[in-house]
């Protein structure tokens, strides 16, 4: 017995989709003959940056000789934020139009009766159904950060037997570009960069990074190679592509006289200026196997003799300003605080109430 669909028109295509409007689940009437036409409209001819500005739309198109309706409506968290849409094409029967000179109020509640109704019998489990999407997706970002931060100690404690080097770094380093205004977007690759930035030397021989003389020249262009496979452990994550901005240049100098681009000035990404100098702040300022640790004054002494030579200028002197309480509070400092706080900063960058503005695939 062949299917029978209502006169009036159907649901051809109905999803639920997270912010990006990629697809979280679906259904689809195969039996549709112009069901590829649909999928292909709703993937390629819809403006998603203006859907995503209305919040909710219901627009009538015709699509070849059918016309059909393109409705949808935000989905939100138990904290009122927008975390997906639910949205569905509905192909108006050729029949209704016939009919519709006769009785359009009454047709127009009718369809108004039926998609108020379909969203109430349908909202509360699609509802828990993207509120578990949520807590997974907070999850997983949670877990990615967790990644972070053990592959990023591995690689210090191999260069250095402790990985509180990372810690105290990535603090320096956002608090600085919280200091300049950096957007969040711009203060999440720089986390992830800064704990990732020595990553490439997985791919240096111990016999170079473990040696405790100087590097011959030979050595030290091996050396500096890190770089180069930093920057192909990364690129080949998508999430993490946005941290070779400070994995690639974070030995650059803002004179040119860097490794490995030598690059200069604003050629140089802003994260990985603001990153030089927190790295080596934190290299001066700590104790390491072949040095003392430097006083603060004899470490600002030295910053300030790389002003506009290894520094970009302009952030340095932001940085002159925050410096004494950096130090006060972290140089030096190999206990529970570090990465007490760097939790605390990574909770506020990739936390919960932040999920819905980011992507994982990024």
């Amino acid at each position: 017995m062949s299917k029978v669909r209502p006169t009036d028109g159907h649901f051809v295509s109905a999803r639920i989709v997270d912010l990006g409007f990629h697809e979280v689940a679906g259904l689809s009437d195969p039996t549709y003959a112009r069901i590829k036409a649909v999928n292909d409209y709703m993937l390629k001819d819809r403006n998603l940056a203006e859907l995503r500005k209305q919040g909710a739309w219901n627009k009538m198109r015709r699509l070849g000789d059918a016309v059909i309706i393109d409705m949808g409506y935000p989905l939100r968290n138990s904290s009122d934020v927008p975390v997906g849409y639910m949205e569905g094409v509905y192909v108006i029967s050729p029949t209704f139009f016939s009919r519709a000179y006769k009785s359009a109020i009454f047709t127009a509640l009718t369809v108004a009766g039926i998609v108020l109704l379909t969203t109430i019998i349908l909202y509360p489990s699609i509802n828990s159904l993207l509120s578990r999407v949520s807590g997974l997706s907070t999850n997983l970002l949670h877990a990615n950060m967790d990644i972070l931060s053990v592959l990023g100690s591995a690689v210090a404690k191999r260069d250095s037997d402790t990985d509180i080097h990372n810690y105290r770094v990535t603090i320096y380093a956002v608090r600085l570009a919280e200091e300049l205004g950096l957007s969040e977007n711009e203060i999440r690759s720089l986390i992830k960069g800064a704990l990732l930035h020595d990553v490439g030397k997985i791919g240096i021989r111990d016999s170079i990074l473990l040696k405790p003389s100087r590097l011959t020249p030979e050595e030290l262009k091996e050396m500096n190679e890190h770089v180069r496979h930093g920057m192909d452990i990364v690129s080949g994550s998508v999430w993490l592509s946005d941290a070779t901005q400070v994995v690639g240049n974070h030995h650059e100098k803002f004179d040119g006289s860097g490794y490995l681009e030598k690059r200069s000035n604003g050629d140089i990404p802003k994260v990985a200026r603001i990153f030089a100098i927190a790295d080596v702040f934190d290299a001066l300022s700590s104790k390491r196997p072949y040095k003392d640790a430097m006083g603060y004054e004899e470490t600002m002494r030295n910053l300030i003799g790389s002003k506009g030579s290894h520094f970009d200028p302009d952030i340095l002197d932001v940085f002159i300003k925050i410096a004494p309480v950096l130090y006060e509070t972290y140089a030096n400092r190999d206990d529970d605080k570090p990465r007490d706080d760097l939790k605390q900063i990574n909770d506020r960058y990739f936390g919960p109430g932040v999920v819905g503005d980011i992507s994982l695939a990024r």
